[in-house]
């Protein structure tokens, strides 16, 4: 009798083993996960991608593969991600334009139709700087100096039709029909924080990463952010809703709070369980008080969003682009 109940026990151990074993085995634990940034290594999403594997590998010993293809207004990773097999393995990780700008410009072979949203990792909002030489101090400093002084003052972002752009073109349209003032489009947030270091540009408008540092040290006056709220990076800078609240009508508030997103996106072809499987992992991650400490201190605010939000968010920007270009391939 005892040899028969050692016998049963050792055999419900092995098989609540093996039910373990299968159980741990299945999506997304069998095989690793492949996270495209269509951006080059060192940048905001690049790092936030390295923080999200790190935490995946460390707590639930899943594999991530963080791939730079950078290229094509981030068309090149994004096309990788769709044209992988839609089994939940291979996702992207990029921000705004991928979707509501660059198949706007360019025949890229997508759309908002291609993509399914995962989650909202992180916003990436216009945030407008001065030189604190320039003796512009607020907003309505600058507009006054491109009024008496149009032909130094001059905007930068980055790209000729990047958000940043785009928000501030919207703005301008709206609040600002008599000014037409100067853009100038560069490679990257740092480089846009560099020309206005060199003062060779009146303001320029980045994320708050890249602007951080020298508001920190001085170099730079911020004097406007997009946003609903106050960003904590810059809690005496005014939002652009602060600043235009008298003006506006109901429909400007559809779109003058719309920040740049960083988000996971998949292939419209991935199952629903497996999105909503990749979407409460990343909302773990982004709860855990090491993973938020590790965001907090390369300053990229953790803005999660779940699948049905981030999509609304998705379409509030496509709905931006579209009022802004109507068709045009330019701003120029």
């Amino acid at each position: 009798m005892k040899k028969l109940l050692a016998s049963a026990l050792c055999g419900l151990a092995i098989l609540c083993s093996v039910s373990a074993n299968e159980a741990k085995a299945a999506y997304p634990y069998d095989r690793p996960i492949n996270i495209v940034v269509p951006f080059g290594p060192g940048g905001s999403m690049d790092i936030a991608a390295r923080i999200l594997g790190d935490y995946f590998l460390q707590k639930h010993k899943i594999n991530v593969n963080v791939i730079n293809k950078p290229g094509g207004s981030q068309a090149i990773g994004m096309n990788d991600v769709l044209r992988a097999r839609p089994d939940g393995y291979t996702i992207a990780f990029p921000t705004f334009s991928v979707i509501s700008t660059t198949p706007k410009i360019s025949n890229v072979g997508y759309d908002i139709n291609s993509i399914k949203p995962i989650c909202q990792v992180t916003t990436l909002p216009a945030t407008m700087a001065v030189h604190k030489d320039s003796g512009i101090k607020t907003l309505a400093d600058f507009m006054e100096k491109a009024k008496t002084d149009p032909q130094n003052t001059v905007f930068a972002t980055t790209a000729a039709i990047s958000y940043q752009r785009l928000l501030f073109t919207k703005i301008l349209n709206r609040f600002h029909k008599d000014l037409k003032i100067r853009h100038i489009a560069y490679n990257s947030n740092h480089e846009v924080s560099t020309a206005l270091l060199g003062k060779h540009i009146t303001a320029g408008i980045g994320i708050p990463a890249n602007i951080a540092p020298y508001a920190e040290s001085g170099d730079f006056t911020v004097i406007a952010i997009a946003g609903t709220e106050r960003n904590p990076e810059f809690p005496d800078t005014p939002t652009f809703e602060e600043i235009y609240r008298d003006q506006m009508t109901p429909e400007d508030k559809n779109w003058i709070s719309v920040s740049s997103w960083g988000g996971f996106l998949a292939s419209n072809k991935v199952s629903d369980d497996k999105i909503a499987i990749l979407a409460d992992l990343v909302k773990e991650a982004l709860e855990d008080p090491e993973v938020i400490e590790k965001f907090k201190k390369v300053k990229i605010d953790i803005v999660y969003l779940d699948q049905k939000q981030f999509k609304e968010e998705i379409i509030n920007g496509v709905n931006l682009v579209d009022s802004i270009l109507q068709g045009k391939k330019s701003l120029d």
